[in-house]
């Protein structure tokens, strides 16, 4: 900001951001695209004995900012007494920043929170699908993974030096949570903190042919203990 000063008289040419400027800011960016931005999500489930149908949807306005948080949440449509759930469970949900090269922007979205029925006593947030999950390598699920946990050395398996390699099998859903894992391979006092920690990792969204897909792949967690 640059200001002149004469006398008694401020003569004020401070230059100050225009409208323009601001707005560049602020960026509209499709729900698919900040799906595989998603890092952190918290399931939508309504309270009560509802009976709307089979599934439902709300739809939200969104406003993410430059850190990835969710800031302002609109209803734009959707069952109101879904509602109260959806925006209870995104607005703690987290995203990785969005870059327009290299800067950080504040994004404006849509959010879809569908919601299918459970049983006959309500209805939760669905999590697994009715397809088959898309067999990937664990190579290309690589550089798709944004969140990671490390496991904690179980103490017993640390005082017993007990060490080596656990091997997962992972179904990761649509929004890039593991939904489910089995043992494949390791030593059972590793294998209940590999399971634990991997159940935290998120992953960018797979997709295949234009659609966002349930994948199925393969993890390897690592027990080394110090000067091994």
């Amino acid at each position: 900001m640059k200001c002149s000063f004469a006398g008694l008289l401020v003569v004020s040419s401070c230059l100050l951001p225009t409208a323009a400027q601001v707005a560049s800011d602020v960026v509209s960016v499709p729900e698919q695209t900040m799906r595989r931005l998603l890092i952190h999500t918290v399931k939508a489930t309504p309270s009560g004995d509802l009976q709307i149908g089979s599934e439902s949807v709300v739809m939200l306005k969104a406003t993410i900012d430059k850190n990835g948080n969710v800031e302002n949440l609109k209803m734009v449509s959707g069952h109101p007494m879904l509602v109260p759930a959806a925006l209870d469970a995104v607005k703690q949900w987290k995203y990785r920043r969005y870059e327009v090269n290299g800067i950080p922007k504040v994004v404006e979205t849509t959010i879809r929170v569908e919601f299918s029925k459970v049983s006959e006593a309500g209805y939760g947030t669905s999590a697994a699908q009715a397809e088959s999950p898309v067999p990937v390598t664990a190579e290309d699920m690589h550089d798709r993974l944004v969140y990671k946990v490390a496991p904690v050395y179980p103490p017993l398996a640390r005082q017993a030096r007990i060490q080596g390699t656990v091997i997962l099998r992972i179904i990761i859903n649509k929004l890039g949570e593991v939904r489910d894992t089995q043992l494949v391979n390791g030593h059972p006092m590793l294998a209940p903190a590999a399971v634990e920690a991997v159940k935290k990792w998120r992953y960018i969204p797979y997709e295949s042919d234009g659609e966002t897909v349930e994948i199925q792949t393969g993890v390897q967690i690592i027990f080394r203990l110090p000067g091994a």
